[in-house]
């Protein structure tokens, strides 16, 4: 998933908690609690003071949503409790707390199953309803269902609920499958323009080749075009090879397995099949990538080892995974031959590979560095912001 998108999911969900809170400090100042007209009360005070503080809280630590286990869930449901019970506690249906209460139930939609925000839409209007169906007879600040506008507003406080959970997911379910669908599409466009530079290019090498060795034979010259053949065989060799290899990164995938065992086990395949020994070094504490930069730092992995293995002669690389700060370095090093960084730059023509590696850390917001000169190898760095990691 682009983490474009999820940033701006949680930017969203920090903007509408903080505006309802805002909001119910309005309404609360308003209409007090304690039902005086001018002040308001010590429960005022602390209420409105705890939940600023949480609000301030939620908003700097927001839901790590993708670990999906026991705590993610417990933490979803203290928020459902909490404003659950701020709504309770400031009146029910006169809460200046309703829209604040409807906070869980965008969370889950925009970040888990329908069926869990529905389920928190269910709880949040049952709460409700039973609090004004049974507790007006010993709580002042609740009135019977059927009194004033207590029902209307309930009914429409219910459809509410339930279009946040069903409708917003549903709607945010088509945005990340769109999203999702230009990800395979750009992922084809690599995969193109490498055909284009790999397979198609060698085709057209072959079809001249083949008319230069058989205007040689027309010619008699039969040692030239042993030689222009010899060269044939070895072209197709290299392109028999980059097609295996190209093959073989797109039926690599991530899966439910982790990134790093991933990238253990490509690498030791690549080291087995092509005699570059390449070692992975990795933090010692457990990381984990959203799925779209798990994807682009397998892909780039791949296609800078496939440039060691084509243009490096070299004999040993590391691919090394390496915190900083909160963000993330990718390195891959070589003792190949290098190659003279100005120069390569003067030509004007970026080597095509390389371009993909740039592409790749820039969809993830990060920044392609290369060092290398001549008979001292070659150094791939690859920076990546802090969002790209889960934890």
């Amino acid at each position: 998933m682009d983490s474009r998108y999820e940033r701006n999911i949680f930017l969203f969900l920090s903007l509408y908690r903080f505006l309802a809170y805002g909001l119910a400090v309005v309404l609360i100042q308003t209409v007090p609690l304690g039902g005086e007209e001018d002040t308001l009360s010590g429960q005022d005070y602390t209420l409105l003071s705890g939940f600023g503080v949480y609000t301030l809280f939620k908003i700097l630590g927001p839901l790590r949503w993708r670990e999906e286990g026991l705590m993610t869930y417990i933490m979803l449901g203290g928020d459902l409790l909490l404003a659950t019970v701020a709504v309770l506690l400031t009146g029910g249906l006169n809460s200046g707390f309703l829209l604040y209460a409807l906070t869980p139930i965008l969370t889950g939609a925009l970040l888990f199953r329908e069926t869990l925000a529905i389920a928190t839409a269910i709880v949040t209007s049952a709460s409700l309803a039973i609090a004004h169906l049974l507790l007006y007879r010993w709580v002042d600040k609740f009135v019977w269902i059927m009194e004033e506008n207590n029902l209307l507003w309930l009914i429409v406080f219910n459809v509410t609920t339930f279009l946040f959970g069903s409708v917003v997911y549903r709607t945010n379910l088509n945005i990340r499958r769109r999203i999702e669908t230009d990800a395979v599409a750009d992922e084809r466009q690599h995969t193109k323009r490498e055909l284009h530079d790999g397979i198609i290019q060698t085709i057209g090498y072959l079809s001249l080749k083949t008319q230069t060795v058989s205007a040689l034979l027309t010619a008699g010259n039969k040692a030239k075009a042993l030689e222009g053949l010899d060269e044939m065989h070895q072209t197709v060799q290299d392109a028999y090879r980059d097609a295996r290899e190209n093959l073989d990164q797109l039926s690599v995938e991530i899966g439910e397995a982790e990134l790093v065992q991933t990238l253990r086990d490509y690498v030791e395949s690549f080291s087995e099949r092509y005699g570059i020994q390449v070692s992975l070094e990795v933090p010692g504490e457990e990381i984990k990538f959203t799925p779209l930069a798990s994807l682009q730092i397998l892909r780039v992995t791949q296609e800078a080892l496939t440039n060691v293995r084509k243009h490096s002669q070299a004999t040993e690389a590391r691919v090394i995974l390496q915190p900083n700060g909160k963000g993330l370095d990718l390195l891959i090093r070589d003792n190949g031959s290098g190659f003279d960084l100005e120069g390569f730059a003067a030509n004007g023509k970026g080597h095509y590979g390389l371009q993909i590696l740039g592409e790749r850390a820039e969809s993830l917001g990060g920044t392609l560095n290369i060092n290398s000169s001549p008979g001292r190898g070659t150094e791939v760095k690859v920076h990546l912001p802090k969002r790209v990691r889960v934890r």
